[in-house]
């Protein structure tokens, strides 16, 4: 096929040991292939080197309309990246094991809500046809400079007193605050549906400095996931690994593959974009039936589940609760349909949020939005950089230090060779005790090619999701920026209404309230969770330098 450029929208660590390649924003990318599958192309860097890296991270150079973000960045598992990897086309080969089952069935499958939105704009759409995409463009582009003169009048607004507000409302169906539905929120524009919500959150401020904390988890519960096993349909033409979840709640198996998993985290995307959702594990090209790798992405996928079970908002929200309890056909795909049709999702889900009456004062969330922003930023750095020696000291333990401390033994071994050289038949004690040392160190290097299992990878896949989680939290409170200015557009509007506008800020004030309820539970992950995550590391890094330790000292006791 002919070659064609494309540009890296996001950073993208390609797996060590696979044919990924590790790619960087602002990078020109020649692309040599693009039926790789799975949601992956092959190409050529800058430096010459070939290597897959996924679709949804690029953008053609010759292509696109103008005046049009890229897409949002795909969720990422490292989380390198749920990354581009974790996206999967509709065309994936029959052997995917990430398929939909028997309970998907695209006859039945509904519209989602947003769909009904006049301002939607499918992908397909925004994305497939550039000609087309111009007139979009056109159609709705927006005039800063003559909205600030121009005013939209909103007959019969939910806003005020429902006798008509005058306010301005952006026709930019691209930009952030639409697309998240922010401003609709903001402008009172959507249809308060929160009565028909099955659950309501409740915010806190037990002081002036602490702008707010998400309600106390009442029943707590776990949920463990075991026993991955391969199975096939379609007499066999189609396999896929299936997970066992048990909540302890229920007690009750439920079976789930991961592309169930991926279609719950699309969801809850989707739902909750006020709140940092963790990553799912990487999408993988090959090897996917693997014993190690099965057992691995069990491992990771447990991660994502602990932290859905801490978090206050999300282990009791419909959709996660129906993940885990459906046993029944009907009823999943009913389950299915009711989130995918959900009406309180993106900025609007703070319908169900009850904040506190208090007005927040704007110089004291100046501050704390600065102050959160230096912090977020220097805690991902420093993630991603201790993720990154996890990494590498995996590696080092599974290749160098076991060939090196292998080349110790075999050093030792050699020597108690030559010291039976010229016994002529006779027993050499001293043979025996330096073919010991070679012996113990040869120990020793098996020990380091399997710890790295115990301790690094255990570390690192806690810090992967904790690393997805600080790679969300920056668009977070950008929602809260955009939400102020929204308000600050209102409040110079001498033509709202001042019930209206009283409206707007409480509605800002809940957006705020709901930003730092989630920075709070961060922190308080940050220090409990992450802080025990710490200490096994440690733990396990102890026991093994004593196992070390007692293997040389075993080796020392044999000498006379």
């Amino acid at each position: 096929m002919s070659t064609f450029k494309v540009r890296v929208l996001y950073d993208f660590q390609g797996e060590p040991g696979t044919a990924e390649m590790s790619v960087t924003a602002g990078e020109v990318l020649t692309v040599s292939r693009t039926d790789v599958g799975d949601g992956w192309w092959e190409g050529i860097n800058p430096n010459g080197k070939s290597g897959l890296f996924p679709e949804a991270y690029v953008e053609k150079l010759d292509s696109g309309p103008p005046n049009i973000p890229p897409p949002a960045l795909p969720n990422q598992a490292g989380w390198g990246g749920s990354g581009g990897a974790n996206q999967e086309p509709d065309n994936a080969p029959q052997n995917d094991d990430d398929d939909w089952d028997e309970w998907d069935d695209d006859n039945t499958y509904e519209t989602p809500a947003h769909s009904n939105n006049s301002n939607y704009v499918p992908k397909a759409e925004l994305y497939g046809n550039n000609e087309q995409n111009q007139n979009y463009t056109q159609q709705y582009s927006y005039n800063r400079q003559s909205t600030q003169s121009d005013a939209i009048s909103l007959s019969g607004s939910t806003m005020g007193d429902n006798k008509g507000t005058i306010t301005k409302k952006s026709y930019n169906i691209f930009s952030s605050a639409v697309r998240s539905g922010l401003e609709g929120y903001i402008l009172g524009l959507t249809k308060d549906s929160a009565s028909t919500a099955s659950r309501r959150w409740q915010i806190y401020r037990e002081s002036d400095d602490q702008l707010g904390r998400w309600e106390n988890i009442t029943n707590p519960y776990t949920v463990q996931i075991a026993s991955p096993k391969k199975a096939t349909k379609m007499g066999g033409l189609k396999s896929f690994i299936a997970y066992q979840l048990t909540p302890s709640f229920t007690g009750i198996e439920v079976s789930r593959r991961y592309k169930h998993f991926d279609w719950l985290h699309d969801r809850l995307l989707e739902k909750f974009n006020l709140i940092a959702i963790p990553p799912l594990p990487d999408k993988q090209v090959s090897g996917r039936y693997a014993e190690e790798f099965v057992e691995h992405r069990r491992a990771q996928l447990q991660e994502f589940i602990n932290y859905m079970c801490r978090h206050p908002i999300l282990s009791t929200c419909d959709v996660w609760v129906h993940f885990l309890t459906c046993t029944d056909e009907k009823q999943w795909k009913q389950g299915k349909r009711n989130a995918e049709r959900d009406q309180l999702i993106g900025a609007n889900f703070c319908l169900c949020i009850e904040a506190p009456e208090k007005e927040i004062m704007q110089s004291l969330i100046e501050v704390k939005i600065d102050e959160n922003i230096k912090y977020i930023d220097k805690m991902d750095q420093s993630i991603r950089g201790l993720m990154n020696l996890a990494q590498d000291q995996q590696k080092k333990n599974f290749s160098m230090y076991e060939r090196e401390f292998g080349r110790i033994g075999q050093a030792f071994a050699e020597l108690g060779s030559a010291f039976e050289h010229g016994q002529q038949g006779m027993f050499s004690k001293a043979s025996i005790d330096v073919k010991n040392i070679g012996a113990a160190y040869s120990v020793i290097a098996m020990m380091f090619k399997s710890q790295g299992k115990i301790d690094w990878e255990p570390l690192y896949d806690r810090l992967y999701i904790y690393k997805g989680v600080t790679s969300h939290l920056p668009n977070i409170l950008q929602m809260q920026k955009m939400a102020e200015q929204k308000k600050k557009e209102c409040e110079r509007n001498n033509q709202m209404l001042q019930m209206a506008l009283t409206d707007v800020r409480r509605r800002s004030d809940v957006i705020t309230y709901t930003v730092f309820a989630e920075l709070s539970h961060f922190q308080q992950e940050r220090d409990n969770d992450l802080k025990r995550a710490l200490k096994d590391f440690l733990r396990e890094q102890v026991n093994f330098y004593k196992k070390v330790v007692a293997k040389l000292e075993e080796t020392l006791d044999q000498f006379e």
